[in-house]
């Protein structure tokens, strides 16, 4: 199994204990590059699509792991 598949079941099965590194290796996997961090809001860019993030105590929310996941699915 490659790393993207281990890392989406991983985000998939407990999306309330994922720490930024784990979101930030999905993302750049899937081709998105971190453009700027304002505060605790870390933004993402692939060619069109913008996507932001809110970091606190190295911890994203649920609902973010979500989105990245439906992001990704899409």
């Amino acid at each position: 199994m490659a790393k993207r598949e281990k890392l989406i079941e991983a985000l998939s099965n407990h999306p309330n204990n994922v720490t930024f590194s784990d979101i930030q290796a999905l993302l750049e996997i899937e081709g998105f590059n971190l453009d700027r961090i304002t505060g605790s809001h870390h933004i993402f860019k692939k060619d069109e699509i913008t996507f932001v993030i809110p970091v606190h105590k190295n911890r994203v929310k649920s609902v973010y792991v979500k989105r990245v996941i439906d992001l990704i699915n899409e």
